[in-house]
């Protein structure tokens, strides 16, 4: 999806083309007993079980600064594609369920407010299993110029992934999606695809998938957010002039929606 709903939520594309801390309890002295470093602190009684929910709200609270970590440092694999063309590969984990991830990405008239760059952001039509979105975003270069692109995408969520016979790294020029590579196998995924409909590229096309990554009942909720991207821009403009660009827009959205899906999940 791009936010464009892509990580580079396409959005992100477009626009480059655009610590739980319990403070200790004083060791209980008794009289005569010297208040040694080593003296053993007493006991606490053991936690009660909470749900995930409650846990991830603790540890956040217990950390003010877990809604708002510093950015995580995000690997964008890059290949070379057919005739002036790039897949993109690239994941993040988010400390929030996957519901979290889910509903920031699928908001798709409210993408704009944390998805960076992007100067537009339309749902011209919904239908039940996603809409069709227009985007516009917004880069400032040098000497006061502006570099805008516009798309407008046909988004489809998958709540049980994008069928396999859909995906595929080969084909993309057919117009199979390429297929997230950071994703676990451990859970089912939950996917959001985005595929141009028209605009300032001639193909652009993705997969957000999103997929419950601790389910171990004594773990934190958390979410592995994978995204794909296939694109290719105009004959005009060569992939090697923007190709660094995109790859920091891609990793730029990945922590945009981490940081607004675990704030979101806190405040919930």
């Amino acid at each position: 999806m791009a936010q464009l709903h892509s990580a580079m939520q396409p959005h992100a594309i477009f626009q480059q083309c655009k610590g739980l801390q319990m403070p200790l309890q004083s060791a209980q002295v008794g009289p005569g007993r010297r208040n040694s470093p080593c003296s053993p602190l007493p006991r606490r009684p053991p936690l009660q079980p909470h749900s995930m929910r409650q846990r991830a709200i603790a540890h956040a609270q217990a950390t003010p600064a877990a809604a708002e970590a510093a950015d995580t440092a995000v690997s964008v694999e890059v290949e070379q594609g057919p005739s002036n063309s790039r897949r993109l590969y690239a994941g993040i984990d988010i400390a929030a369920p996957w519901t979290a991830v889910w509903s920031a990405l699928t908001d798709y008239d409210g993408l704009d407010t944390f998805i960076p760059g992007l100067a537009q952001n339309e749902c011209l039509s919904r239908h039940a299993a996603g809409c069709r979105l227009l985007q516009v975003g917004e880069q400032s270069l040098a000497l006061g110029l502006k570099f805008r692109a516009k798309v407008v995408l046909d988004i489809k969520e998958h709540p049980e992934g994008v069928p396999r016979q859909l995906i595929d790294d080969e084909a993309v020029d057919l117009g199979c999606f390429p297929g997230p590579r950071s994703s676990t196998l451990r859970s089912i995924p939950h996917d959001i695809s985005f595929s141009l409909h028209e605009g300032d590229f001639q193909a652009f096309r993705g997969i957000w998938r999103i997929q419950e990554h601790a389910v171990g009942t004594n773990e934190e909720p958390s979410t592995r957010l994978s995204y794909a991207l296939f694109v290719r821009p105009q004959k005009w403009m060569p992939i090697a002039m923007i190709q660094n660009r995109i790859e920091g827009e891609v990793a730029n959205n990945l922590n945009a929606v981490k940081r607004y899906a675990q704030r979101e999940a806190v405040s919930a």
